[in-house]
């Protein structure tokens, strides 16, 4: 997973991106420190270059993404940095209240430096036209496989050339229609009917099952041998397990000082048995009253295919 707050880096990039389309806006930036004479240089979260010399302004984004409020001293160090990097304008982005010394501060700079708060919406505060999303997870594992028997009819392995199988379970050496190749993993899961199992609530359920595989039914199973599909039977057990979420995202408003929300931020956490897997979706409204979901940033320990959609058309997200 990524770091500590660049989750939330990448998602102010995106919004402040919406805000100023014509800007060129870069992510994780070393800027030359102006007066160093070893050309030592300065760390920058965001930094955004509106214009083009010899009108270029330069402005930096600090992003605090912790449960604390941002402190006068770090404060007093993004100060420094804009001095030493030659940058005219300064937002900070907290996901806590400023205090009020660093209110106080910014309002003496005039328009050099803005300050941001992502602030969690209660449901009262929820424009009621306001689009929702749900986080749907979805995942089938198959545990584990046993008593595996191969075979095929006598005499057809040495006329067949058949070697040893030497294969990992998710490996894709097997086929069902001759052409695409699948694991035994994944035939595995295409016999297990979720549709009768799942009852609709969340939680994790475990069960059984198994594969039979003859030589003369229609149904064939074919395995890749030196290039070429050699039908096989096949009898094994497997255990699997399914885990199934449905969890309400979270929403948190993009606010500036004096200029309300410029953008909202959709977001879940979820700390599957799989591992941990977040999700953030930048939200803005356009200037026709419409909203537009401008990217999604997905971040997980594990494998994932994901679809996104509103509440009402069930997004879901399965591994």
């Amino acid at each position: 997973m990524s770091k500590p707050g660049d989750d939330l880096e990448k998602i102010v990039k995106i919004i402040e991106h919406s805000i100023s389309p014509g800007a060129k806006i870069e992510q994780n930036v070393f800027l030359p420190i102006l007066n160093s004479a070893e050309g030592h240089t300065a760390q920058c979260d965001i930094v955004i270059r509106n214009g083009s010399p010899p009108r270029e302004t330069l402005t930096l984004i600090e992003v605090q993404d912790r449960n604390s409020k941002v402190d006068i001293n770090t404060f007093r160090g993004w100060l420094g940095k804009i001095d030493d990097v030659g940058a005219q304008h300064l937002i900070c982005v907290s996901r806590k209240d400023f205090p009020s010394s660093i209110k106080e501060k910014v309002s003496q700079s005039g328009s050099k430096i803005f300050l941001i708060t992502l602030k969690e919406l209660p449901p009262e505060r929820i424009p009621l036209e306001f689009i929702k999303f749900i986080f749907q997870y979805r995942h089938l594992d198959i545990k584990s496989l046993r008593n595996i028997r191969p075979f095929v009819a006598p005499g057809q392995i040495e006329k067949l050339g058949l070697k040893p199988m030497n294969h990992s379970f998710d490996d894709k050496v097997w086929s069902l229609d001759g052409e695409s190749m699948i694991s035994l993993l994944d035939i595995c899961k295409g016999r297990i009917n979720l549709e009768k199992i799942i009852s609709g609530a969340n939680g994790y359920i475990e069960g059984s099952g198994s594969l039979s595989f003859n030589l003369t039914d229609s149904e064939q199973l074919l395995y890749g041998n030196s290039g070429t599909l050699v039908r096989i039977g096949l009898e094994c057990e497997f255990e699997w397990g399914y885990e199934h979420a449905e969890i309400p995202m979270s929403i948190a408003s993009y606010e500036q000082d004096k200029h309300g929300a410029l953008a909202w931020l959709f977001e879940v956490t979820h700390n599957s048995k799989s591992g941990l897997i977040s999700v953030k979706l930048p939200v803005v409204r356009l200037d026709n009253g419409n909203f537009e979901l401008l990217d999604s940033i997905i971040n997980s320990q594990f494998e994932y295919s994901v679809e996104v959609a509103p509440a009402n058309q069930q997004p879901h997200k399965s591994a």
